[in-house]
This record gives structure tokens, sequence and C-alpha cells, in this order.
């Protein structure tokens, strides 16, 4: 099966495939939410996936086809998101589940980026803090990545935070809501080191 995109963290390793693996893995149903639940909670609908260390046994999965499959890796375990601009809205990366991991690093793996993410211009209404949106000929873009990394150093101004140069709309490897209606998916995967 190919994986077009594969990266080391500290703890384990990030990848993404675009079929489902043929390996056992814990994911939810995912519903656009901001829900984050224990794996040991499974199956259930959730946005975030958390495991203890001692708990994380196999492969957790984030399905995507332009949001952001987010790895945050902690001293206590890991939470693996999956968040669009619903999610970002609505504050997923301020739920306290979160700290429970005590976060160093994140990952944001392939998404949608700002050359691609055409929005309204009254998009900016969900994000009113937000300087990463950019008009280009009468069009406004917006960029997850920087509004992510924004929120996430608000709640922890010493994470380590890197992203995927990978635009799923840009790169066809990839499946992408945006440019294709695909009810395709993306399966992310964060593997224990």
């Amino acid at each position: 099966m190919e994986i077009p995109f594969s990266e080391n963290l500290n703890y384990g390793r990030f990848e993404t495939w675009t079929k489902k693996p043929e390996m056992l893995v814990e994911h939810a149903t995912q519903i656009h939410g901001i829900d984050i639940v224990s794996v040991e909670t499974l199956p259930t609908e959730a946005d975030g996936l958390l495991v203890s260390w001692e708990k994380f046994d196999k492969p957790l999965a984030i399905k995507t086809a332009d949001c952001l499959p987010i790895v945050i890796e902690g001293q206590k375990g890991a939470v693996f998101l999956h968040a669009g601009w619903r999610g970002l809205a609505h504050g997923i990366l301020q739920r306290p589940e979160i700290s429970l991991i005590q976060p160093q690093r994140v990952f944001i793996g392939p998404s949608i980026h700002e050359c691609c993410f055409e929005v309204s211009a009254d998009f900016g209404l969900n994000f009113p803090k937000s300087p990463f949106f950019k008009e280009n000929n009468g069009k406004y873009f917006f960029n997850l990545q920087e509004e992510t990394k924004r929120q996430l150093r608000e709640c922890f101004n010493s994470l380590l935070i890197s992203y995927a140069p990978v635009c799923t709309s840009c790169n066809k490897a990839f499946h992408s809501y945006r440019r294709d209606k695909t009810t395709e998916r993306n399966w992310n995967l964060y593997i224990k080191g």
C-alpha cells in the first residue's frame, strides 16, 4: 500500500496512507466536533483520541480529506486530533484533555494550505483574533496551519510545532474534498516509536 508521507516524531511515527491500512488501528467516528476521548472508551463519536504511553499498543488513526490531522506528544501520552476549521473555531485545541499529557511537541500532517483554502469575506467572523487571512485579487484565503500554531501557543507557549509542507488540495497523491468532492479519506496514523 502506498504511503505518501511519513515523519518521525519524538515518541512515534506519523504516516499518511491513501487507503485504509491493513492493520488494527484505534479510531473514532469523526463528526467535526471538539470531543476528545480516551482510546479505552472506543468505539464512540469523537474528533480526538487520548492515550497514555502505558496504554498505547495499537496505532491511532484520524481520517481526513483536507482537515488537519494533529499529533500532540507529551510527557504522559499523546493526543491525536481531527481538526477542520469548525473544530478550530469551536475550541478543540483548548480542550482540558490536552493538558493531561503535559504537551511538548505538535505535528500537523498533510492538509489543505492557504494556497487552496479560499473562504468568503465574512468567514473571518469565525476567527476574530486571527491575523492569518490574505486577500488576493478579490479572493480571500485562510492559513489553518498558522492559526493552529497561534492557538496552541496561547495555551502552551513552549511547544515545538511543525507541519507537513504538503497541501492535500495541490498534491494529487492525496484525497481532497475541496478539489474533488470525494468521499475517500486519507488515513493518518500515529504509531508508537
